[in-house]
């Protein structure tokens, strides 16, 4: 216990002097705003780079995007954020501690009960889904929903048809074979004409016009990265706990269906 509690006291100590950095491909506004962030909280800079050869040996890195991750060969402590997780585990052994983007689908569909507490869901999988959606499609409990495969030879109207007959809500996953920019106006149209919401599987499918997800805002992974940057051994790669649920009032009243009226609330209920 000595000997634990020595090497956690000199890591805490060597974090204390480290600097810390953000590795980015690119600046953009949204960086710079989590760099500053991350700076005003742990009381010093946050110094933006755009090469792995500018970081020294006991810096802390903060890596941004698929592509940083993806390349990122260094020994140094690094936590990762805003990149999709399939690059994450694409360099898993090099990467240390990681801030899923991505909501767990467990919680899509507890939001969904929440707002639809007696509806029949349903989910739509196509084999070109990430391993990881998959593995959680796979744990989900309960009898309310059904999961469609779609598979290679079936279209995705086919699939899409059988999964909106007989059930109240389709509930999305970050599938790619099923949700992308060329698919999802269809399959909003398409549910819509039945008066079935969209729960999205991302913030931005709110905008395209499904009714509700969860999403981490910047303030959510700015608290999440620093309790991360400042605990004493780095976590493995996980969900954000700090989280909101958003909606989108002007579909829930074209489809006519009454949303609570504090959704605050409905995101206590989900922590």
């Amino acid at each position: 216990m000595r000997v634990a509690g020595f090497f956690i006291l000199l890591f805490g100590a060597a974090l204390a002097r480290a600097d810390v950095l953000l590795l980015s491909e690119n600046h953009s506004p949204a960086l710079l705003a989590l760099a500053e962030g991350v700076s005003s909280a742990i009381g010093k800079p946050v110094r933006q780079v755009h090469s792995e050869e500018l970081v020294g040996e006991d810096d802390l890195v903060i890596l941004a995007g698929d592509a940083t991750a993806k390349s990122w060969r260094g020994k140094q402590k690094s936590v990762v954020v805003w990149t999709r997780r399939e690059a994450i585990e694409a360099n898993s052994s090099k990467i240390q501690s990681a801030i899923f983007s991505e909501p767990p689908v467990q919680r899509q569909l507890d939001l969904t009960r929440l707002l639809f507490p007696d509806a029949r869901l349903a989910l739509i999988l196509s084999d070109e889904a990430p391993d990881w959606v998959s593995r959680e499609i796979g744990l989900l409990q309960g009898d309310d929903f059904t999961v469609f495969a779609r598979k290679p030879e079936d279209s995705l109207n086919r699939t899409l048809k059988e999964a909106l007959a007989e059930h109240d809500v389709l509930l999305g996953t970050l599938d790619r074979g099923v949700y992308n920019p060329s698919t999802i106006k269809n399959i909003l149209i398409t549910a819509y004409r039945q008066n079935i919401p969209l729960v999205g599987p991302h913030q931005a499918y709110i905008r395209a016009g499904a009714i509700a997800t969860t999403y981490s805002s910047l303030a959510d992974t700015v608290k999440r990265l620093v309790e991360i940057i400042e605990s004493d051994v780095l976590p493995p790669p996980g969900y954000n706990p700090y989280f909101s649920v958003t909606v989108n009032e002007q579909v829930a009243r074209s489809l006519d269906i009454v949303l609570p009226e504090d959704i605050s609330e409905i995101t206590s209920r989900l922590r």
